[in-house]
């Protein structure tokens, strides 16, 4: 029980009692309570002092070892536990491990050796190849499955849809619905509703809100199953049904929230992002990271400065919520469509952490906006006395416009050298 609420202090003092007596179970259950609590030096503490241990005992430390990332002591307690106690769950955790630290030829090799494999298996060696981007490596996996349930099938579609490969997260979803017997769930509805989304495809995101209602899925859980509805219609232009959809849910959480307010701002709906973030604050859910790049870029495309300049203010004041670079980001874009750039460099230079090609280019397209070849031209010395690497090249881009709009040629050749060497070959004009 203690370790299940991963209470280690309590369990400690319950088990020094009574570990003269106790069996392997109760020390099993010690050893599973410790790995919960991510204690690992008590359990195996606790381990090196049991007078027996069964594959329980092992297969826990494994999982445990394998769990936190610690691999070399994993592989090394794997390697010393005896054969007999190795099972397909002490398998399944050492791929795993590997896998969930991007360690796919070790995580593969562990898997091909394994001399009995269950759907598990099968599911955690797929989810490897699928959180480290080789969705090539997953498909000829999944391909060859001898079974696929729910986990195995939304682990390709979310994957395909992290990954960018949208038409294929939407191709295999049609597939899941007429090669098998299997049913999605809310997470495989919520990838597809963002493949939707990112393909501004309509008519297949009202087929899956159909099929969504049709099978009663619940859209206000933590599935946030409502808030990927708002954000597909709003993102396919029919931001009046995804405002239907928000004030339908029964309980509306800080994802739906974010939702309705950062794509009625991306929509050119500012005064109605503004108005519900305001809305928000009224119900008394806490606003996050999120919701204040959505609402501080409502008021930078609507020219809202007063407000955002408000909303930013009142980020840590009275939301408890520390601004960060995308915030700043977002307050320059504001200033710097408004025409106050000096407004835009001082704030730039109140950072309490270093400035990131977003803000620097946010100054530099109110540079070129406006006109200002002054301020473009000390954000050029920030960014050299930064030593902003390749990555930053954008900037560079932006300068060479500014330059060449101000006749400046032989600067506009500096700047594209600068580009070239790092890189970039196609010009933004």
């Amino acid at each position: 029980m203690y370790g299940a609420l991963r209470d280690a202090a309590s369990m400690r003092e319950v088990f020094g009692s009574c570990a003269g007596v106790a069996d392997v179970v109760s020390w099993n259950t010690v050893i599973g309570g410790y790995v919960k609590c991510g204690e690992m030096e008590s359990a195996k503490r606790v381990f090196d002092e049991m007078p027996r241990r069964n594959g329980v005992s092992w297969s826990t430390m494994v999982g445990g070892y394998a769990a936190a990332g610690e691999l070399d002591v994993a592989r090394e307690m794997f390697d010393r536990m005896p054969a007999i106690g190795r099972n397909v769950v002490t398998w399944n955790s050492m791929v795993t491990g590997f896998a969930r630290h991007g360690l796919l030829p070790l995580a593969r090799k562990m898997f091909d050796e394994m001399p009995v494999r269950n759907l598990v298996s099968w599911n955690a060696m797929l989810r490897g190849y699928s959180v480290n981007s080789d969705m090539d490596g997953a498909r000829e996996l999944f391909d060859v499955m001898p079974e696929k349930d729910v986990v195995s099938w939304t682990c390709m579609i979310s994957g395909y849809a992290q990954a960018g490969r949208y038409q294929d997260t939407l191709e295999l979803f049609r597939a899941m619905q007429t090669e098998s017997n299997v049913q999605p769930n809310e997470v495989t509805m919520v990838s597809v509703l963002s493949a939707c989304a990112n393909l501004t495809a309509l008519e297949e995101g009202r087929w899956v809100h159909a099929f969504i209602d049709k099978h009663k899925m619940v859209l206000n859980n933590e599935y946030n199953l409502g808030a990927a509805l708002i954000d597909m219609y709003a993102k396919c232009g029919r931001t009046d049904i995804a405002v239907k959809i928000f004030n339908s849910l029964d309980r509306k959480n800080v994802s739906a929230w974010n939702a309705l307010i950062t794509r009625l701002a991306m929509n050119g709906n500012a005064r109605d992002s503004v108005d519900a973030f305001e809305q928000m604050k009224r119900t008394g859910e806490k606003p996050n990271d999120i919701t204040f790049v959505g609402v501080l870029t409502a008021c930078s495309h609507g020219g809202l400065v007063d407000e955002g300049r408000r909303c930013f203010q009142s980020m840590a004041s009275t939301c408890g919520v520390q601004p960060e670079v995308k915030h700043y980001g977002c307050m320059v874009d504001m200033l710097g469509r408004a025409g106050l750039l000096e407004e835009a460099e001082e704030l730039i230079r109140s950072m309490p952490m270093a400035p990131d090609v977003m803000v620097f280019g946010a100054l530099l397209g109110a540079c070129r906006m406006h006109k200002r070849f002054d301020v473009a031209e000390r954000v050029q010395s920030e960014i050299h006395s930064l030593n902003l690497n390749a990555q930053q090249s954008g900037c560079h881009v932006l300068i060479s416009d500014i330059y060449a709009a101000a006749g400046k040629w032989f600067d506009v050749l500096e700047a594209r050298q600068v580009v070239q060497r790092s890189g970039i070959r196609k010009w933004t004009r």
